[in-house]
């Protein structure tokens, strides 16, 4: 399980995953909601038109990835992400949750932060 949702995580940096709907629609919530690097609250909508948009992949680092489990079928997830394009670090948090036997991401917040641990 711990590297499902590593690659799921990793799965989102990758434009050729990010431009097919069907993937985004499978791999998200309905519910789902992000708080964003800016501070902006982002709804399920915006971000797969946002990642539907992607260009190239983003040559993102996960560092330091820990998993734990709150409930039967629910995961919370941290970790650091280092963007080398932009020489940036994140703190991320995400939660995924086991919907018709499918992991998908209910809730993520990224947070940028001057060290990377």
């Amino acid at each position: 399980m711990h590297d499902l949702i590593l690659q799921y995580e990793y799965d989102f940096f990758i434009a050729e995953f990010c431009n097919n709907i069907e993937n985004l629609e499978k791999r998200i919530c309905l519910n789902f909601v992000e708080y964003g690097q800016s501070g902006n609250v982002y709804t399920r909508s915006e971000v797969i038109d946002f990642l539907l948009n992607m260009k190239n992949d983003r040559d993102v680092d996960i560092l330091d990835f820990s998993k734990e489990e709150l409930c039967e079928g629910v995961f919370i997830v941290h970790y650091v992400s280092y963007e080398k394009l932009y020489d940036r670090y994140a703190r991320r948090t995400s939660i995924w949750k086991k919907e018709d036997d499918c992991w998908k991401i209910l809730f993520h917040q990224g947070t940028i932060c001057s060290c990377p641990l």
